[in-house]
């Protein structure tokens, strides 16, 4: 008898004991639970940058990126609830007084259908599409007028250069003028067809001004008709324009 009670008495012990350690465990996974749940908050907070440790205290400036950001979200979100607020408010009213409303109610229901909030919402966003507009025309007034600057230089640097003023023309013809002799000018456009040696469009002289040296005709039927060569025609337009400056100045100091 002794001994059954005896083992009795284990067997309470051990079942108690089990007790015991399923309450720990029990707890032991109620602690796993809020500490994945408190992780996994802590990914979120730390991936957006939001997270502090303890025990330390992050300075940053009153105007910065993120809060402006934060600003302009919040003022936009508070936008959103005003005007959704208001349109509620209206939809209800005209609920309620549109099936008994006459014809001057519903007038009058009419002019008043669009609340205050969402005719601000419409305007500033009016207002903001018109400075983008001016912004815009801003910017295209200012590379027009770089365009018409850089143009101008390069014009400039090709009379210095070559001896040439161009004039360049919507239909894609080019006037080209001795600064020589003025007289002397003439006028290319680029043909259609490109050539069978893949060098791309070439010009073809179309007009001509009064002027010109005395065997224009021949550097013409040479240069333009033979070799196919209109730098080369220039070159010599303008060697022998130069030279004929430079004989009259020197005939008239």
């Amino acid at each position: 008898m002794e001994e059954i009670e005896k083992r009795k008495a284990t067997i309470q012990e051990s079942q108690k004991a089990l007790e015991d350690a399923k309450e720990v465990s029990e707890k032991h996974l109620e602690r796993i639970e809020e500490l994945e749940q408190t992780l996994f908050e802590l990914r979120g907070k730390i991936g957006t940058g939001n997270h502090v440790p303890p025990g330390m205290r992050v300075l940053c400036l009153r105007d910065n990126p993120a809060q402006q950001w934060s600003d302009l979200r919040q003022e936009i979100m508070d936008r959103l609830k005003n005007e959704n607020s208001a349109l509620i408010k209206r939809l209800k009213e005209l609920e309620e007084n549109g099936a008994s409303s006459d014809q001057s109610t519903e007038r009058r229901q009419g002019e008043e259908l669009v609340p205050r909030e969402s005719w601000e919402v419409v305007n500033k966003e009016k207002k903001e599409l018109e400075d983008v507009v001016k912004q815009k025309e801003k910017r295209l007034l200012r590379l027009q007028q770089v365009f018409t600057a850089k143009s101008t230089e390069f014009r400039e640097t090709i009379a210095s250069i070559l001896g040439l003023k161009l004039a360049f023309y919507p239909n894609g013809q080019v006037r080209v003028t001795s600064i020589y002799d003025l007289s002397a000018s003439f006028v290319f456009q680029p043909l259609s067809k490109s050539t069978p040696e893949g060098e791309g469009a070439r010009m073809q002289l179309v007009a001509q001004g009064e002027g010109g040296p005395q065997d224009l005709p021949q550097l013409m039927r040479f240069w333009v008709e033979q070799e196919q060569c209109i730098p080369g025609f220039l070159a010599s337009v303008t060697l022998e324009c130069y030279d004929k400056s430079k004989r009259e100045n020197g005939d008239n100091p």
